[in-house]
Order: structure tokens, then C-alpha cells, then sequence
């Protein structure tokens, strides 16, 4: 192999990574915004359930029993 194959290849290998950590970063970054939505998709739900179970313990608390 001579030295302009060998500089060819390396120009190949170097497009691949190229494209290979694009990608990648692509594929993290489309993540990050799907953990940043489940994330705020689990605190709505938290903060429902919270409003539910004050709304269920309102209903089903014992009267008070005057003397």
C-alpha cells in the first residue's frame, strides 16, 4: 500500500467517525429531551396524585363529634 492509499483510508476512516459521532450525538441529544419530557410528565402526575389524595382525604374524613 502506498502512501496515497494509506492516506485515502485514513480519509475514509476519519468520515465514518465523522458521521458515526454526529449520529451519536443526534441519538443523545433527541434522548435528553425525551428524559426532560418523562421527567416533567412524572412530576405533573406527582403533583395530581398529591391534589387527589388531599381530595380523598377531605371526602372521607370522620365528622367531628361535638358534646
Amino acid at each position: 500500500m502506498n502512501q496515497e492509499q494509506i492516506t485515502q483510508a485514513l480519509r475514509l476512516t476519519n468520515n465514518d467517525l465523522v458521521a458515526k459521532l454526529s449520529e451519536e450525538m443526534t441519538t443523545k441529544n433527541f434522548l435528553a429531551v425525551q428524559l426532560t419530557e418523562a421527567q416533567q410528565t412524572i412530576a405533573n402526575l406527582q403533583a395530581e396524585i398529591g391534589d387527589l389524595t388531599n381530595q380523598l382525604d377531605e371526602i372521607t374524613k370522620p365528622e367531628e363529634v361535638s358534646e
